[in-house]
């Protein structure tokens, strides 16, 4: 169904969002924290907007859960990574949508998405609002090995480097405790035990009762965390991306260039055959007789031994000697 008149659509919201979340990033290297609370109460207020424009009013509560298979599992795939907002794994993907959304997501249905995304777009390119595309390699600007992203995300956050997996593991984990923050201090078992998962990898998180963490508590020691790595991983996130906009088309921008096409140029390794050095051929060594004795190993012959026939002297035969 459109949106109603007036009312932003969920991809607006979401160019918005992005847009805001980089001005409370820069207000913050301004150390400008009156404008970061301006920029991130509007943020707050963009967020809510984009889950009642998903979601419905106030979330969807379990009497008014759609059946089960109705949204179709691309539209699923992207209300989960859209909520994530980092490239994140065909697991933690369908973990997010069963905390936060009614229904799963079927993992086998995973499997040939990116693939027929990219069909999708070589066939008819941009004919669809989104595409659910690959993360780069900040390195080869090749298709990184089971992450997904969304086409609408600037490239920046489509590309992973050395440092993007905890970096993106981190950013997860603000976004999910922001998330559970909005249940009016109740917060769902699937979400409490996703918080958990989370809260186990980030030292510094005060831990409550066995399984649970409190979402603010999470956030904030991702939060001091990523300060340590987001520096560097945006340098090089965005030193990848002005290469991947001068030396990739619009597929490969989305779904990766081919990587091996891209290590045998960098090797070489399928080039003619090498031509030897000119010169006289090397000489060839000559093979031994076979059975051949070695030189002075023969044993003299005796001196009352008869004489081989070969020996002998010729006799010729006369008349006088009949």
């Amino acid at each position: 169904m459109p949106p109603s008149q007036g009312v932003p659509s969920p991809e607006a919201l979401e160019a918005r969002i992005a847009e805001l979340r980089t001005g409370v990033r820069r207000a913050m290297a301004r150390n400008d924290r009156q404008a970061a609370r301006t920029l991130r109460a509007e943020l707050r207020r963009a967020e809510d907007a984009w889950d009642d424009a998903v979601l419905g009013e106030g979330g969807a509560g379990p009497a008014e859960a759609p059946e089960r298979g109705l949204v179709p599992v691309r539209d699923q795939v992207h209300q989960a990574l859209t909520l994530l907002g980092v490239p994140a794994a065909p697991k933690l993907i369908g973990s997010v949508y069963a905390a936060f959304f009614p229904g799963e997501i079927a993992g086998t249905r995973l499997t040939s998405l990116r693939r027929d995304e990219e069909r999708s777009f070589r066939t008819a390119p941009y004919a669809r609002p989104y595409y659910l595309c690959a993360a780069l390699t900040a390195d080869l600007l090749a298709p990184a090995r089971g992450l997904i992203t969304v086409s609408t995300w600037p490239l920046e956050q489509r590309i992973v480097g050395p440092l993007s997996a905890r970096t993106d593991f981190l950013h997860a984990a603000l976004r999910i405790a922001e998330h559970a923050r909005r249940g009016n201090g109740v917060v769902a078992p699937a979400v409490q035990r996703l918080l958990w998962r989370f809260a186990s990898n980030i030292p510094g998180t005060p831990a409550g009762s066995v399984g649970t963490v409190d979402p603010n508590a999470l956030a904030e020691a991702a939060e001091a965390e990523l300060e340590v790595h987001r520096s560097a991983d945006g340098r090089q996130r965005r030193q990848a991306a002005d290469r991947a906009r001068t030396q990739l088309d619009d597929a490969d921008r989305l779904f990766g260039s081919r990587l091996r096409a891209m290590r045998v140029a960098a090797s070489g390794t399928d080039g003619p055959a090498p031509v030897p050095p000119a010169g006289p051929p090397a000489p060839t060594p000559l093979r031994p007789r076979r059975n051949a004795a070695p030189k002075g190993s023969r044993k003299p012959r005796r001196a009352d031994a008869p004489a081989s026939p070969a020996s002998r002297p010729h006799r010729t035969t006369h008349e006088d000697d009949r």
